[in-house]
């Protein structure tokens, strides 16, 4: 098996509970997948990727090397859509979406949590996690997230091959208690407890960042530059906090 990244291996090193299932989606060459399924981190570990010739691969690969006795029915691959998981309600869900852009990132939460609400009792005290990392839109996936009132479980930076990733790992509750919503557990649109920015490294993410906005600032619409205005204080204000 081909060596994980260091991105791949922080995600795994966030999966601390046992869950029913663990979903590794847009899983690529699976290598996330494999290594949660080695150490048995799920009953099942399920592999979603929508090109046929990569889950084909990764379903022969399994085959040859997880189909002992050991791993009966300890995982499965899909050859889908993500918009399109057939999760069930009953199960304790961790859904992991990373390397695919914001915006679809974002199609994907949204399609997921509608379709799991859809199958979920309105008494039900279920709740759904997700490990994300976009490759870019960190912003919009996290007011997404915001919007549809996760909250927050762990956030950190990954440096890799000379980028930047957030990797965030939230909870969603249905019927959730109103105590889900205390201060400790909101979300960020810029981040909160992943920055450290007596790291050099972080220093360097936030400069980028803003840098960003500040193009994006220049080539924006008129009714655009208010927004992108605040999204830069937003950011420029973490400079102010202080250094952990």
């Amino acid at each position: 098996m081909k060596k994980i990244s260091k991105r791949l291996k922080k995600i795994d090193s966030m999966v601390c509970s046992h869950y029913q299932s663990i979903w590794d989606c847009c899983c690529d060459h699976g290598l996330l997948g494999l290594t949660l399924l080695k150490r048995k981190a799920a009953d099942t570990i399920h592999f979603v990727d929508i090109i046929p010739s990569l889950t084909t691969h990764l379903e022969s690969l399994l085959q040859k090397h997880f189909n002992a006795k050991d791993y009966e029915q300890r995982w499965q691959v899909h050859c889908i859509d993500v918009a399109k998981l057939p999760l069930t309600s009953h199960d304790k869900n961790l859904v992991i979406i990373a390397g695919v852009g914001g915006e679809l990132m974002i199609e994907f939460i949204e399609k997921i949590v509608d379709d799991f609400q859809k199958k979920t009792p309105q008494d039900s005290t279920k709740t759904l996690e997700f490990i994300l990392c976009p490759v870019h839109h960190n912003y919009q996936v996290r007011q997404t997230l915001i919007s549809h009132n996760f909250t927050l479980l762990e956030e950190c930076i990954v440096a890799e091959n000379k980028r930047f990733y957030e990797i965030i790992h939230v909870k969603k509750q249905f019927s959730s208690p109103s105590h889900v919503h205390e201060a400790i557990n909101k979300i960020s649109a810029t981040g909160d407890i992943m920055w450290h920015l007596s790291s050099q490294s972080h220093q360097q993410y936030l400069a980028k960042t803003i840098s960003h906005f500040q193009r994006m600032l220049r080539a924006a619409k008129p009714n655009d530059k208010i927004t992108i205005n605040k999204i830069i204080e937003q950011y420029s204000a973490l400079t102010t906090v202080t250094k952990m």
